[in-house]
């Protein structure tokens, strides 16, 4: 038999906590730094648990050489999917695209986000974002993969969209807040459990 007993302040502060560690949980689409792998500097999308290349890990390079070291590195070339998945987790609005860039790394020349993907056509898109962009852009089949992207200029400064797929952690502090929650919801339901007699 159940019974629907009041919410006690016990009871509704633990839901209460459990609410803020799943909202944190879930609100973590975000992007981080990484560690490096295969000497190669990496960031996280939080949000779909993607390890991505750093877009300043290469220069001078074809969109081909570039994709044989991230492939080396056990990176998948991202295509047009892969891509609007990272942007949709990382928009450029205002402060944050400095940020991302940060993050992410861009052309050293310019105030530039940008990277070949794989558009699914005879040459590679370019993917980027400019300073105070309100979104980012896509192109398809735009640079040959045999050609070093905008010549061998002080600008061939465009690296390629690149991921593994990790498993999206969340924060210690998350964790560590739900199971608090749990704690004292189990306490609770201890402590208000009528006795067989």
């Amino acid at each position: 038999m159940t019974t629907n007993l009041p919410l006690s302040a016990a009871r509704r502060w633990a839901l209460a906590v459990c609410a803020t560690a799943l909202t944190a949980m879930s609100a973590q689409a975000a992007i981080v730094d990484s560690a490096d792998i295969g000497g190669l500097r990496t960031f996280q999308d939080l949000s779909t648990g993607r390890t991505w290349l750093d877009l300043d890990n290469f220069f001078n390079k074809t969109t081909n050489e570039m994709i044989t070291a991230a492939s080396a590195a056990g990176f998948t070339f991202a295509n047009t999917a892969d891509i609007n998945a990272l942007f949709a987790s990382a928009p450029v609005t205002g402060a944050q695209w400095a940020a991302d860039r940060v993050i992410m790394g861009g052309a050293p020349n310019r105030a530039l986000i940008w990277g070949s993907y794989d558009s699914g056509s005879a040459n590679a898109g370019w993917a980027y974002s400019f300073d105070g962009a309100s979104n980012w852009s896509v192109s398809p089949n735009i640079v040959a993969f045999n050609s070093v992207p905008n010549g061998n200029s002080i600008y061939a400064d465009m690296n390629i969209w690149a991921y593994q797929t990790t498993a999206a952690v969340p924060e210690p502090e998350t964790y560590a807040l739900m199971l608090a929650g749990l704690a004292a919801l189990g306490a609770v339901a201890r402590r208000k459990t009528p006795k067989a007699g």
